[in-house]
């Protein structure tokens, strides 16, 4: 049985201080948890990419599955000015929030036959809530 793969990279402006974000989710050891994880034999990983850059660039919100790799990659989309502004432990939570309530609405979207998505989505809450 494979691993299960969870991601979540960024692409950012820097003074938005998502890497500090993403080293807070790290700590939690959240991909280890999801390594050892069984959500069916469907999907073997979901990347997702924080996307918090200038709205100038006019970037649009990418989302995939790659049925070779059993993988989707989602964009999830930041608002800069908003980053740019709040204090580190409003930014978690924002991307926390964003996290738990866009990314099992995306992964509905497909039908995946026998992905499990209610325990997926059971421990993403369970595991992204411990960093509020």
């Amino acid at each position: 049985m494979m691993s299960f793969r969870f991601n979540i990279l960024a692409d950012f402006y820097w003074e938005s201080k998502i890497d500090k974000v993403l080293d807070t989710l790290s700590e939690t050891g959240y991909r280890r948890f999801f390594s050892e994880q069984y959500y069916g034999s469907t999907l073997n990983g979901i990347t997702v990419l924080l996307i918090c850059q200038d709205p100038s660039l006019n970037l649009k919100q990418r989302i995939r599955l790659s049925k070779k790799e059993k993988t989707i990659y989602m964009d999830i989309m930041l608002d800069l000015n908003q980053f740019l502004k709040i204090e580190q432990k409003e930014r978690e939570k924002i991307v926390v929030e964003k996290l738990i309530n866009e990314v099992p609405v995306i992964i509905k979207k497909y039908r995946l036959e026998d992905f499990d998505i209610l325990k997926f989505e059971s421990d993403l809450k369970k595991w992204m809530i411990k960093i509020l």
